[in-house]
């Protein structure tokens, strides 16, 4: 087979004809694909892997991505391909389970059970095995799916990674990598894919997944930790910006400390735009920026063999004092010293890093890197990345880059102008005044609220559960969402700790903050990625930044479902959504059925 892209320039065509085969179809030789990369199976490698491919490609053809491409590096990958994927769902008779999952005739997690329970093919464990003989770092195993190579839907955070620690016998080394490529398999049919495919209209029978093996980008630290000191994504547009001086060309990075799990989820991040990077969605104030500040940080566990969550201020790792600032007992902001001082304690900062670029030139190597990949792949991209430490011969700590990932990024922003009708004030039931996102939707007749004055954390996990059950029993049907702190937050104490699967049916969501529940708007999350190419509106909610909630008229409508938490209304004559982007105006109102005019018919 021939390779198709033999040379890559800055055509916007390039990156989907790169590896594309008569049938349309993304194969490589081992061969024809940068060292470092190594293929199981010929098979296609998956939307992930290939754009991973593409620019491992060009960069190893000796053309400049970034005035810093020195720093630039790339993990070490096996890309397990879709040819055994078919063999393992052929062999194990899976197409008719998943053909029962998929029309619920039998449950997904029943589904997921078999996939795991299934015999992995042979002579591919034979060729994990040989890895294994060589490969004893820890390691992440990735999902890289077909429909990964459609760039209007990014699927970004439907499917499964999976850390491995990748000690111990060979045999359970081998054992626990087969293991983790099952489940990533199985969440090629999941709850969230399930619902993410549903709600575009993209056929389940489609869908095949190859799998990127890479070593984990890190250093084993004190208490038995490995991790990397940053991680994060990156975005080349922003479609939320903070402030009228960021335009959405200018892009949007979030920054975590620890394992990168926490940049993609509805986490606290740091997050700045390469062009302004001292300009803080929290502003300057020292108590937003303390209140939004990382402080909890995803390691891989090496004795447990999994991802654990630690407190900052519980990890020994003198590398802290590169990105942290220290927050004394007065709460001021300080950089850190030699040794914290009493009662001091580290805040994830990194002002060092970001603001003055002292640790290493990480803000022009941003800017340059997302400018080059967007003019590579000829539309917006969304990067993930980590940057490690590595020894140099005198002793000295040189940090590099590793980019992880980079593919398009899924969904269109709305360009048209939105204009936010008149609404009297009993028609009105929300408006608000810092939205993000542009658009509209009319006549949503159902509305789910969980009610902030009662939620209470400690049933979290249930709560989110049964708008779940709401969801579903809608089948499709859109709705609007409204509850407090932050939905799809893992932290029950932030906000409703929802799946993407559980809220699919949503057009349109709002984030109350009350005292406890002050939600941080949620810039480049993979969860909220997916709201973008859902065309979901987005709208944040504070009475005391002046924005209004119609409480009485929630309540004069139909309930079709109540419980001390959770009511489903039914409105008969539908609710409009607007979203002014530009004037960050937001509105929620009754729909106004138009006065019908008799015509006059002349004989």
């Amino acid at each position: 087979m021939k390779r198709q892209a033999s040379r890559i320039s800055s055509s916007p065509n390039d990156f989907f004809r790169f590896g594309r085969c008569e049938h349309g179809e993304y194969r490589f030789l081992p061969e024809s694909i940068p060292p470092g990369i190594q293929l199981i199976g010929n098979g296609q490698v998956g939307g992930k892997a290939r754009g991973l491919i593409f620019v491992a490609d060009y960069l190893e053809r000796h053309n400049a991505l970034t005035r810093h491409d020195e720093l630039i590096r790339f993990a070490d990958s096996l890309i397990v391909t879709t040819e055994v994927f078919d063999h393992f769902m052929e062999t194990n008779h899976l197409r008719k389970a998943v053909t029962a999952g998929c029309n619920k005739e039998i449950s997904l997690d029943e589904l997921r059970e078999r996939i795991i329970a299934a015999v992995f093919p042979r002579l591919a464990l034979k060729e994990l095995d040989r890895f294994l003989e060589q490969e004893h770092r820890p390691l992440v195993v990735r999902s890289s799916s077909v429909m990964e190579d459609d760039p209007d839907h990014s699927f970004a955070g439907i499917y499964l990674s999976e850390f491995l620690s990748n000690v111990g016998s060979r045999r359970s080394r081998l054992k626990s990598l087969e293991n983790a490529i099952k489940r990533v398999y199985a969440s090629t049919f999941g709850p969230n894919a399930r619902a993410y495919r549903l709600r575009h209209g993209l056929p389940w029978q489609r869908e095949k997944m190859a799998i990127l093996i890479q070593n984990m980008i890190g250093m084993h630290y004190p208490q038995d930790f490995f991790y990397p000191l940053i991680a994060g994504v990156a975005f080349s547009i922003n479609f939320y910006p903070w402030n009228d001086r960021l335009k959405p060309e200018d892009g949007v990075v979030r920054c975590v400390i620890g394992v990168g799990t926490r940049a993609v989820g509805r986490e606290y991040a740091r997050v700045f735009s390469p062009e302004i990077p001292g300009l803080r969605p929290e502003g300057s104030d020292v108590d937003a920026i303390v209140r939004y500040s990382q402080e909890t940080i995803d390691v891989l566990d090496m004795n447990g063999g999994e991802l654990s969550q630690i407190p900052l201020s519980n990890l020994q790792n003198p590398l802290l004092q590169k990105i942290c600032s220290v927050i004394d007992p007065e709460g001021s902001i300080s950089e850190p010293v030699s040794m914290l001082p009493p009662e001091g304690r580290y805040i994830a900062s990194f002002n060092r890093f970001i603001n003055r670029n002292t640790v290493m030139p990480f803000v022009p190597l941003m800017h340059d890197l997302l400018s080059r990949l967007q003019d590579l792949f000829g539309l917006p991209v969304d990067i993930e990345f980590a940057v490690n430490f590595q020894l140099s011969k005198d002793g000295s700590e040189v940090p590099l880059f590793y980019l992880l990932q980079a593919r398009p990024l899924g969904g269109r922003l709305e360009h048209r102008r939105v204009s936010l009708p008149p609404s009297s004030a009993a028609r009105t039931l929300l408006a608000c005044n810092r939205v993000l996102g542009n658009g509209k939707h009319k006549r949503i007749r159902h509305l789910i609220f969980v009610d902030p004055l009662t939620y209470y954390w400690k049933e979290a996990h249930a709560i989110a559960r049964r708008v779940g059950k709401i969801d579903q029993q809608l089948d499709g049907e859109e709705y609007i969402l409204i509850g407090p702190g932050r939905w799809g937050t893992s932290n029950p104490q932030l906000g409703v700790p929802v799946q993407y699967a559980e809220i699919a049916g949503a057009c349109a969501i709002v984030e109350m903050a009350t005292k406890p529940f002050s939600p941080e708007l949620s810039y480049g999350t993979h969860f909220y990625a997916d709201m973008v190419a859902s065309n979901v509106l987005y709208l944040p909610f504070d009475a005391e930044l002046g924005d209004r909630f119609n409480r009485v008229l929630l309540e004069q409508q139909e309930v079709r479902f109540c419980d001390a938490c959770v009511k489903h209304f039914y409105i008969k004559d539908g609710l409009d959504v607007y979203v002014n982007g530009e004037g960050k105006q937001g509105l929620i109102c009754l729909h106004k059925q138009r006065a019908k005019t008799r015509l006059k018919v002349s004989s």
